[in-house]
């Protein structure tokens, strides 16, 4: 056999669309979100995946407590396809990191980015509510029943936190509120992913949902 034909079996796929001067096709920014489910269910994360037409949002979450979150925005344009990863190492340990999306598969199986990666603190959010900012729905859940013992030992005018809601600005904060319905936007964040304030499903994560209506 050849040295060429020995070559020309060792050539990847990408390598001969290279040669031939063929571009590979690129994943679209949702597909990138919906291919990342299965990679994550086949190590034992539960996946949950919101999609409207401009905005797709998956969200995982492990049996440690790790939680890791990619959203795709097709109004967004960036390198990577409009896709963003990021993850928590459990719900009640820090801020929400960054993870790219081709580190995933190690970061599904290992729980941490792999060796040599670099680990930031996401940052940009597009959140301006001034209110404190919660990274989950377990972790907004469990403030607003800290803020609850303290308001019912409390006396005065001002109206208790009764729900929690997830900031229609970024997908990754969510609020407390003393209002009993949602806030009135353009094109409010539940509305957008067709996703209703109230109470966990059966089988639902507690960090899925937008929390219970007052």
């Amino acid at each position: 056999m050849s040295r060429a034909l020995i070559r020309e079996n060792q050539l990847t796929a990408d390598e001969r669309a290279a040669r031939d001067g063929a571009v590979p096709p690129k994943l679209s920014a949702r597909a990138k979100v919906a291919s990342s489910g299965p990679v994550l269910e086949g190590e034992g994360w539960q996946v949950e995946i919101s999609v409207h037409p401009l905005r797709t949002r998956l969200e995982a979450f492990h049996t440690s407590g790790a939680v890791v979150m990619i959203t795709a925005d097709s109004r967004r344009r960036t390198k990577s396809g409009s896709a963003r990863g990021y993850f928590l190492p459990a719900p009640g340990v820090g801020a929400w990191r960054r993870l790219r999306v081709g580190d995933l598969p190690h970061f599904a199986r290992h729980l941490s980015l792999p060796p040599g990666a670099p680990e930031h603190l996401a940052s940009g959010s597009k959140c301006r509510c001034g209110k404190v900012k919660y990274p989950t729905a377990a972790r907004a859940a469990a403030a607003l029943d800290e803020v609850s013992a303290l308001r019912a030992a409390e006396a005065g005018p001002r109206p208790p936190e009764t729900r929690y809601y997830r900031c229609e600005a970024d997908d990754r904060v969510w609020h407390l509120t003393s209002k009993p319905t949602g806030y009135t936007r353009s094109v409010p964040l539940a509305d957008a992913f067709g996703r209703c304030e109230g109470a966990p499903g059966p089988g639902r994560h507690p960090d899925v949902v937008i929390g219970p209506s007052g």
